[in-house]
């Protein structure tokens, strides 16, 4: 049924310039998932869209559209509108919603303030938890920026949760039990970067491998593994940060 819903929508609500690409695809759980970030190694459909004049916007994530959601609303006479709208005439009932916003989508203003600001609403939590570890917390906070766009509620394809994006399983070695909750994400996703900084004999281009596809991958690969994800997430938490990562 989603599946013609996200159809419906793409090719009927989206009309005017600007394109742009959404990934659709199920999850393990069976799930229905809306994506703007291109799925790896899974079947996936691509659904075009176009955020229109009067309905677009140009900051990702803002205004009344939605780049990555689906609204169902329903009439007083039992009528449904199909929409990536958020919102209708009081007479319509919101009855359902698919999707949930990106960290890419909702990145935006928030990011240019969290930089600017050495953090945002995050800061001190950064802060103290790169300190905690003897780290500089500018590279902390490119991390977040790279893996959340500083969103605590962002989860992946892969079911990385939250603000430095945890697997289940890392988490629980970290001992955090909330992985949604930007304290204990960030001081687990911290600890966690420090020790890949200690595997790797301080080689940061070797941490950050190793926090994006796993310490054994590089281990595998005598260095950065020739993934093109993991080669453009360094480039990108590179390009944002100049230190080595540890403070002097």
């Amino acid at each position: 049924m989603l599946r013609l819903l996200l159809t419906l929508v793409a090719g009927l609500t989206l009309a005017g310039t600007s394109a742009a690409e959404l990934y659709s695809f199920r999850d393990a759980s069976g799930a229905r998932v809306l994506t703007d970030e291109r799925p790896q190694g899974i079947p996936y459909e691509t659904i075009r869209s176009r955020g229109g004049a009067g309905t677009g916007t140009s900051e990702p994530g803002g205004g009344n559209w939605s780049p990555s959601q689906i609204f169902v609303f329903q009439g007083p006479g039992g009528e449904r509108l199909i929409t990536n709208q958020r919102q209708q005439d009081s007479g319509m009932e919101l009855i359902a919603t698919y999707g949930r916003p990106t960290a890419r989508a909702r990145c935006g203003a928030r990011a240019r303030h969290a930089l600017a600001t050495g953090g945002g609403e995050f800061a001190d939590l950064i802060h103290n938890a790169a300190h905690r570890q003897g780290m500089d917390p500018a590279l902390v906070q490119s991390v977040i920026h790279v893996e959340s766009c500083f969103d605590p509620q962002a989860v992946s394809r892969v079911g990385a949760h939250g603000l430095m994006q945890l697997m289940p399983a890392t988490a629980a070695d970290l001992g955090v039990t909330d992985r949604f909750d930007p304290a204990q994400n960030i001081d687990g996703g911290t600890r966690y970067l420090a020790a890949m900084l200690d595997r790797f004999e301080g080689n940061l281009d070797l941490a950050l491998a190793a926090y994006n596809a796993g310490p054994g991958a590089v281990e595998r690969h005598g260095g950065v593994p020739p993934f093109r994800e993991t080669q453009n997430y360094i480039q990108r938490i590179r390009a944002q940060y100049g230190g080595n990562g540890r403070l002097d």
